[in-house]
């Protein structure tokens, strides 16, 4: 097991005793070699890249036959009946909190932009088995606003 990041400070901070090993790592070049891992997981990193397609096909090369990707990240919650408060929630409250707790309100405007700028579950569902992946599939969570994708090489 190895952990990777694109900011290997934030992984030196977060570091705790017994962690796994970690590695600075783009995830657009991943540093590993081919079919090296039974899995990969993400956590809301693809709405952060430049190229969700190249990110995918990366993670694919490095799984091994059988390996299995999770994707945990924010998506474009389907139109319903609370939309008007997810909106709210988001783009009022999210941000107020963020501010109150940490003192940067900034970080927590980007949430909502960052969301409602990335694919909906369904078209990362749709790339994913583009790129290969197999038995692909996902659910929603909190109110539509976070979903967990998984598949398999």
């Amino acid at each position: 097991m190895i952990a990777a990041d694109f900011t290997l400070e934030m992984m030196r901070v977060g570091r705790k005793p017994g962690d796994p090993p970690y590695s600075a790592a783009d995830a657009l070049n991943l540093p590993f070699k081919e079919v090296t891992f039974d899995a990969v997981t993400s956590g809301f990193l693809m709405r952060n890249v430049t190229d969700v397609n190249h990110a995918l096909q990366e993670q694919y090369r490095i799984l091994k036959s059988g390996g299995r990707i999770v994707i945990l990240d924010t998506t474009r919650p389907k139109k319903n009946i609370l939309s008007p408060f997810i909106w709210l929630h988001m783009h009022f409250i999210i941000p107020m909190l963020g501010k109150l707790i940490s003192g940067s309100g900034d970080a927590y405007q980007y949430l909502p932009e960052s969301t409602e700028g990335f694919l909906s579950a369904e078209e990362l569902a749709a790339r994913m088995t583009a790129v290969g992946f197999k038995n692909v599939h996902f659910k929603r969570l909190m109110f539509g606003t976070i979903a967990i994708h998984w598949g398999e090489r």
